[in-house]
């Protein structure tokens, strides 16, 4: 009986164990929190801190308990030890990948250009003797003209003076051959032609009224107007023409909707300021002839494509109303320009002289290709370019890995590596893949 008793009693003392160990836990707990600080902060703000539940004062969100240092992290299994790794480090991903290839590329060179005179075929004509305009037989800018023709009559009296002299000479010493040469001559000096003098020998009767002739064939401007269209083309040029007609036709060249790429004083199609009845004087520049026999191609360059491109550099020009017709022409100069707080470059070729098709102001487009030398290239998807710095994935140890890359030129769908790579890295063919936050890519903190 006193033993069954003692068994009895022995396992009421079992029961009550674990209630009193529970009951010494919870009042630990309770002793833990009671002596620990609680914080809260508003996840917006930061720098907000009270150390009871509220408001944020600057945007209202409820405070939230904060997080203690020494709090324990959540037990992880070893096959996910991985993931505990910061995900601006490393990236697993089953991902394409590509190496960088060590080859040359050749490159093309696109530009937008428009057909223009060519400058060195500009002639003023000027008076070469004093006098008063008589009769004016061109009327209007860009009147074409062929060379031999009629420009203006003209009273001189310096003039009337020299042909006196030669007609003196002639009469009263016809073998004075030197002396007779030298009056000749200064008529040829004066603007006279062969024709003019050997008519007034003929005649024996000097004229008044000396007509004056051009020396080039092409269209006659005013000494004021710029022959030069737009060098960066903006519309379309404007139908009409030919842009000559072939060395003095008949028909207006056609300017692509204006032909200056300033105000002309006069205007396109004004008279000149040079008129009948007025006084000129020796050297004054009374017109100019443009001769469109010979053009140019002018092109707008971007300074950091002008290395590629230097005299002797073939073109292949189309032009923009015709895609099928295409000219083979080279670079004849490369003229660099400031313009507007831009650095460019100005290229120009000379086109074909028996081309009829050309117009004055015409839009044109020119390709000519380049070899970038030896160089790494890989696709341009596997670099992200972040504003400051471009960025590549290196795969290392079977992760993806951000790595700074300095980039180079472009072509076409790949992209030149010029540091931060080598041939035998492999990367991921697509950069943009990987990207999955604001906050995933710190590439200084990964290369530290």
């Amino acid at each position: 009986m006193r033993k069954n008793w003692k068994n009895k009693l022995l396992g009421l003392l079992i029961l009550l164990l674990p209630f009193s160990f529970s009951a010494c836990q919870d009042k630990q707990k309770d002793g833990t929190e009671a002596g620990q600080h609680m914080e809260y902060t508003c996840p917006m703000h930061p720098q907000i801190v009270q150390d009871k539940p509220g408001s944020c004062p600057i945007c209202g969100m409820d405070l939230v308990a904060k997080q203690p240092a020494n709090s324990p992290a959540a037990p992880v299994s070893a096959n996910l030890n991985y993931l505990l790794q910061p995900a601006n480090q490393t990236v697993v991903s089953s991902v394409h990948t590509t190496q960088p290839e060590q080859r040359q590329v050749e490159k093309e060179i696109t530009m937008s250009g428009v057909v223009a005179y060519d400058t060195r075929r500009q002639y003023i004509i000027p008076a070469r003797f004093g006098g008063r305009i008589e009769k004016l037989y061109v009327q209007f800018n860009y009147q074409p003209v062929r060379k031999g023709q009629k420009l203006y009559d003209i009273y001189s009296p310096e003039l009337v003076t020299a042909q006196k002299e030669l007609l003196y000479l002639v009469r009263n010493d016809p073998g004075n051959a030197s002396l007779i040469q030298g009056a000749k001559q200064k008529l040829r000096l004066l603007g006279a032609t062969e024709g003019q003098v050997s008519q007034l020998i003929r005649t024996g009767k000097e004229t008044y009224t000396f007509s004056v002739y051009s020396p080039y064939n092409g269209y006659v401007l005013d000494p004021s107007v710029t022959a030069t269209p737009p060098t960066a083309p903006t519309a379309a040029s404007a139908p009409g023409g030919d842009g000559m007609e072939r060395m003095g036709g008949t028909s207006s060249p056609a300017i692509g909707g204006g032909s200056s790429s300033n105000q002309e004083s006069p205007g396109q199609g004004a008279g000149f300021a040079v008129r009948e009845g007025m006084y000129v004087t020796t050297g004054q520049a009374l017109l100019k002839v443009v001769d469109a026999s010979q053009v140019w191609a002018q092109f707008n360059v971007a300074s950091a494509l002008v290395g590629q491109l230097r005299k002797g550099t073939p073109i292949t020009i189309t032009f923009n109303h015709l895609p099928g017709k295409t000219l083979s022409s080279v670079v004849n100069l490369v003229e660099p320009v400031f313009d507007a707080g831009e650095n460019f470059a100005r290229v120009r070729a000379l086109l074909p002289a028996q081309e009829k098709t050309l117009l004055i102001g015409q839009l044109l487009t020119g390709k000519t290709t380049y070899s970038t030398g030896s160089a790494l290239w890989v696709p341009k998807e596997a670099v992200l370019d972040l504003g400051t710095q471009s960025v590549a994935f290196l795969k290392v140890n079977g992760v993806f890995k951000p790595t700074a890359v300095r980039v180079g030129q472009r072509a076409d769908d790949i992209i030149e590596v010029a540091q931060g790579l080598t041939a035998k890295d492999v990367i991921a063919a697509n950069a943009q893949f990987l990207v999955d936050s604001e906050s995933f890519i710190r590439v200084a903190d990964n290369n530290r």
